[in-house]
C-alpha cells in the first residue's frame, strides 16, 4: 500500500474537491515520484486511465519520458519551477499534444520538497485552429477584390486621421497604431494596405495576444519537420505574408523575447524558421497596433523602446468615440442599415430620444460597443418604424464608486454655488454650478449613481457622461 506524507495527504484532502471542478489537466506526485491525483482532464489528455495512473511512478507510466526532461521530476529532485512552460510530446497513445503548464515543488513545514504539482491546459485544439487559420489566410487574402474597409465618420478630426492614414499608405514604411479598444485599429491597417503599392499582395493579422510565446514564434517564423516533437513543416506568416502586410495586433502582449526576434527581422528582413538550417528572407511590411499608451508600456518596461522607434516611423493615434461624437449619429445609422435584415421588425431609422442617448453615453468600448448596443436594441424592439430605445448594458457604464469627488481639490467646493467671478466665463461658471450640483447629489446618494440621477432629473448614462467629464472621482469626502 502507498504511503503519502501526511502533512501532503492532508493537503491533498483539503484541495482535491476542488481540483476536480477546475476542468484543466491537474497531477500531484509525491516524494518517489508516484501519482497521488491525476483527475480526469488529465487522462483524458494523455490516453491514459485515471484509475491505473494513480500510484504508479511517472516514468512507468510515461515510459519513453526521461527524468531530465520531466518538468514535475526536475521540479521534485531539484525545486526548480516553472511558470507558463510550453512542452509538445506524444501521449500514451501516440497522440501529438501542445501543452502549456505550470509545475512548482510541494513544501513540508521544515521546508523539504514532499512532491510536485502541475496545471496545465491543452493547446492542441489551438494548434489545430492556428493550421486552420493559416490555410483560410492563404487563400482569403490572395483575394484582390477586397474592397477598402468601411470607415464611417464626418468629423474633422477624423478626417485628418485618414488623411494621414493614406499618406502613410502610399510611403513603404512600418505604421504603429495607438487606440482604445473597439477604435478600428484593424480597419486602419487595411486601409494602409489597401492604398500602399503591396495592394495586390497578402494581407495577414495576427492577434499577439491570443497564442503563447512559442505558438507566437512558430506561426510568425514557421516551422521545420523535427524541430520539436511533433513539428511538421509549416509556412509562418511572415512567409505567407511575402510582398504584402502582416499585422500585428495588440503588440504590447507580445513578450519580450518575442520583441527581440521582431526587431530582428525589422532590421535585417531575415528571419530563422523554427529547426531550420538557413536563413530566410521576407519583403514584408509591418504595421503595428497597440491599445495601451506607448508611454506607459516604455515606462514599465512593456515593450522595447528600440522596437517602438523602429516601429514609430509612422504613428497613427485613433480617437476615442467620446472626443469624436458628432460622428455617433451617422455611425447610428450605418449600423442601422448593415443590420437591418438581422431583426424580424423593420427598423427605419433612429429617434430623437435614442439618438441623445448615444449621444450621451460615455462608450469606453468606443465603436465595437456602440455597434453591439444598437444591434441589441433592434433586437429587443418589438414594433417596426424608428429606433425608439437604446438598450444600454448598464454593467459596462458603471462607475463602482463609493464617494465622488473633484479631481482638482479632492474635496467637495465648499464656495457657495451661486458666486461669480469676474476671471470666469460665463460658460465656466455654469461647468462649476453644474459639476457641484452633481458631486452634492452623488454625496447625498452615496455614491450611488441611480439615485443621484434620478435626484438631478436625469438619465444613468447622461450623468455617468458628465461624471467623467468633470473629472469627479472616486474617494471620501471631508466635512
Amino acid at each position: 500500500m502507498m504511503t503519502i506524507d501526511p502533512e501532503l495527504l492532508q493537503a491533498l484532502e483539503i484541495f482535491k474537491h476542488f481540483f476536480d471542478l477546475i476542468h484543466q489537466p491537474i497531477a500531484i506526485i509525491d516524494k518517489k515520484g508516484n501519482y497521488i491525483y491525476y483527475n480526469q482532464e488529465s487522462a483524458e489528455l494523455d490516453g491514459y486511465p485515471k484509475e491505473q495512473a494513480i500510484g504508479k511512478p511517472m516514468l512507468e507510466v510515461y515510459p519513453n519520458l526521461k527524468k531530465e526532461d520531466s518538468t514535475m521530476l526536475q521540479a521534485l529532485l531539484f525545486g526548480k519551477e516553472y511558470q507558463d512552460n510550453y512542452q509538445s510530446y506524444y501521449n500514451h497513445v501516440g497522440k501529438v499534444v501542445d501543452y502549456l503548464h505550470t509545475t512548482v515543488p510541494l513544501y513540508n513545514e521544515k521546508k523539504e520538497i514532499i512532491g510536485a504539482i502541475e496545471i496545465g491546459r491543452n493547446l492542441s485544439t489551438v494548434r489545430h485552429l492556428q493550421d486552420q487559420v493559416l490555410k483560410l489566410n492563404s487563400k482569403l487574402y490572395h483575394n484582390k477584390e477586397q474592397p477598402l474597409p468601411d470607415i464611417v465618420f464626418v468629423s474633422e478630426k477624423m478626417q485628418k486621421v485618414i488623411d494621414q492614414t493614406n499618406m502613410l499608405g502610399r510611403n513603404d514604411v512600418p505604421v504603429l497604431i495607438v487606440g482604445e479598444t473597439g477604435t478600428g485599429k484593424e480597419l486602419f491597417a487595411r486601409l494602409i494596405h489597401k492604398t500602399s503599392q503591396r495592394r495586390d499582395k497578402a494581407f495577414i493579422s495576427l492577434n499577439c495576444g491570443a497564442l503563447p510565446t512559442t505558438l507566437i514564434e512558430s506561426t510568425l517564423f514557421g516551422t521545420v519537420k523535427g524541430a520539436f516533437t511533433g513539428a511538421e513543416n509549416r509556412q509562418g506568416y511572415l512567409e505567407l505574408a511575402n510582398g504584402g502586410t502582416l499585422f500585428l495586433d495588440e503588440l504590447n502582449a507580445m513578450p519580450l523575447e518575442m520583441q527581440s526576434k521582431l526587431l530582428r527581422f525589422l532590421q535585417e528582413k531575415t528571419y530563422w524558421q523554427l529547426g531550420g538550417n538557413k536563413e530566410m528572407r521576407s519583403d514584408v511590411r509591418i504595421v503595428a497596433a497597440m491599445n495601451e499608451s506607448p508611454t506607459e508600456l516604455l515606462k514599465t518596461g512593456k515593450i522595447r523602446s528600440d522596437l517602438f522607434y523602429r516601429l514609430n516611423v509612422g504613428l497613427i493615434k485613433l480617437p476615442a468615440l467620446r472626443d469624436r461624437t458628432e460622428d455617433i449619429p451617422v455611425l447610428a445609422r450605418y449600423f442601422i442599415d448593415k443590420h437591418k435584415n438581422d431583426v424580424n421588425v423593420v427598423i427605419s431609422g433612429i429617434s430623437e430620444q435614442a439618438l441623445q442617448q448615444l449621444m450621451t453615453a460615455p462608450w469606453p468600448g468606443n465603436v465595437r460597443m456602440l455597434e453591439n448596443a444598437i444591434v441589441r436594441s433592434m433586437v429587443l424592439q418589438n414594433k417596426s418604424g424608428e429606433l425608439q430605445h437604446i438598450t444600454l448594458d448598464e454593467e459596462l457604464f458603471e462607475l463602482n464608486s463609493a464617494f465622488f469627488q473633484d479631481d482638482k481639490t479632492h474635496k467637495p467646493d465648499k464656495t457657495p454655488i451661486n458666486k461669480s467671478t469676474h476671471e470666469n466665463s460665463l460658460t465656466e461658471q455654469v461647468e462649476n454650478y453644474e459639476r457641484q450640483l452633481i458631486i452634492n447629489a452623488l454625496n447625498q446618494a452615496n455614491g450611488k449613481i441611480i439615485t443621484a440621477a434620478k435626484q438631478l432629473n436625469i438619465s444613468r448614462t447622461t450623468l455617468q457622461y458628465k461624471v467623467k467629464k468633470y473629472n469627479i472621482h472616486m474617494g471620501v469626502i471631508d466635512d
